[in-house]
């Protein structure tokens, strides 16, 4: 064996760069090359039939009732084997049906012999993303354990059972710092409440955290965090209704991300209110826009209470977003229910592309962005209302920065822009258009060319020498780029 090969760090790179396909072929080559590569086999499971496919074929059958059994004990020398692989497991996924295994699994758990703590003992991420999760609590009972540091699970239907083994999370897995129990349906919310909350209060380390409404223990837990981050909490038609907490009392201090979603605009408006500060680099709403009786105003209010809430020095991204993309029971807001937010000086990014139909002209579009200096990213609606809604054109975009588009090599150019969404222009010259963009925006990699949705503008798929002039377009930027690039490194 070449010298090389004795240095355990190349054996390790040698395994984690072998397909998946060739890993067990490689342990079987040497005892050298054993270790590493079962290691890099079975550290991230993309489901739970591995471990299943550890128990040999031939101690499954059936009883009289054609249900699931075990024909005989499993031994020593089998369950030393599945040990053997088990322990080398760091994160699992399931996404697939998991119904072919339930059976297998649920009695493969109930027959372990050793301490439950044993079975996983390296195990760090459990994700489950499949249904049926009240029918695995064996399985969950066992992979709750003190290694464990980010869980999530999707949660469709309850159970006892569950909602017991929910409320044991904080002290079987202490040290998770990301933790996402996904609650399918709302209605559940509230019987699951208590026993999430019971969890979170005993985890001291979050870092990322998404839940349901929560009861106010827990409520205050997570507002105390010093180590959260990034806070995702669907807000209920109920939550405010039946909390005992004194208004303002709870505040948001050290988030990088607050994520707020709920059936209605106006919910989370009302949670803001009900907070004393919120300080958060970056806020995300989602919100259903097909709700009858969704108010028009929704969107003036929800901005004025953002400004009135949050660390206007913090935050820097601002993303509001309808929950389904709904194109026919739309939000419809005006520049003006933007207003409050051109105080937030320090506003890098503004995204409503999927969450209101908006009208706003050239010079609308002028008065709102100067107000933001830093600005990178800005996403207008891709919604449009032909009978109502005024679209900026390409001249609005281009004097936002006070430039002379007939002179765009006058020196005033934006090198923060990084993405342009003009798929729905027509051009009759790729070339004019390119130098333009060019000069202007030195760092534009391309144009993006999606497409908006509604009114004529659907009419482009019907022009397809339309796109083609926008694709010639980016040819041209990139080769602008490659010439700009060459001569300065000359």
């Amino acid at each position: 064996m070449h010298r090389a090969l004795r240095i355990a760090e190349i054996i390790d790179q040698i395994s984690w760069h072998t397909d998946r396909g060739s890993l067990p072929g490689l342990a079987l080559t040497c005892r050298t090359f054993e270790g590493p590569a079962l290691d890099a086999l079975w550290r991230n499971l993309p489901s739970l039939e591995p471990l299943v496919n550890c128990i040999p074929k031939y101690l499954w059958g059936f009883g009289f009732q054609a249900e699931l059994i075990l024909l005989r004990p499993i031994d020593t020398k089998t369950w030393a084997t599945y040990r053997k692989y088990a322990s080398r497991v760091h994160s699992i996924t399931q996404s697939g049906d998991p119904s072919p295994i339930i059976g297998h699994l649920r009695i493969l758990m109930l027959s372990y012999p050793y301490p439950s703590s044993t079975m996983f003992p390296n195990l760090q991420c459990l994700a489950w993303n499949s249904n049926q999760t009240h029918l695995v609590i064996e399985f969950l009972r066992m992979a709750f354990v003190p290694s464990l540091v980010s869980l999530d699970l999707r949660i469709t239907s309850i159970s006892p059972a569950l909602m017991s083994i929910l409320s044991t999370i904080g002290t079987a897995c202490p040290n998770l710092t990301s933790f996402k129990p996904q609650v399918d349906d709302p209605t559940l919310n509230r019987e699951i409440a208590p026993f999430l909350t019971q969890a979170i209060c005993q985890l001291h380390h979050l870092s990322s955290l998404t839940v349901c409404e929560l009861e106010d223990p827990g409520m205050v837990h997570v507002t105390q965090l010093q180590s959260l981050k990034k806070l995702w909490l669907y807000i209920g038609p109920s939550f405010l209704r039946r909390t005992g907490l004194p208004p303002q009392s709870l505040g948001l201090e050290h988030l990088e991300l607050l994520g707020l979603q709920a059936i209605r605009l106006n919910h989370m408006t009302d949670f803001l209110r009900c907070l004393r500060t919120v300080r958060s680099k970056h806020i995300t709403a989602v919100f259903s826009s097909n709700v009858f009786g969704q108010q028009s105003d929704s969107m003036s209010g929800f901005c004025a209470m953002l400004l009135e809430r949050c660390d206007n020095d913090t935050l820097e991204a601002i993303t509001l977003c309808e929950q389904f993309y709904n194109t026919f029971h739309n939000v419809y807001a005006q520049p003006s229910d933007f207003g409050p937010l051109r105080l937030l000086r320090n506003l890098t990014h503004f995204d409503v592309e999927a969450a209101c139909t908006i009208s706003i002209s050239d010079d609308e579009l002028s008065e709102l962005v100067k107000a933001w200096p830093k600005l990178k990213i800005f996403r207008l609606s891709c919604y449009r209302d032909p009978a109502s809604t005024v679209l900026p054109t390409f001249h609005g975009l281009i004097h936002l920065d006070g430039i002379d588009v007939k002179f765009p090599g006058n020196g005033i150019r934006n090198y923060g822009l990084q993405e342009l969404v003009l798929g729905n222009s027509l051009i009759s010259s790729p070339l004019d258009v390119a130098l333009v963009l060019s000069s202007l925006f030195p760092d534009l990699p391309e144009v993006n060319l999606d497409l908006w949705i509604g009114g004529p503008l659907d009419a482009l798929f019907d022009k397809p020498w339309a796109m083609e002039q926008w694709k010639l377009v980016n040819r041209l930027l990139g080769g602008f780029r490659i010439v700009r690039t060459r001569c300065l490194g000359r």
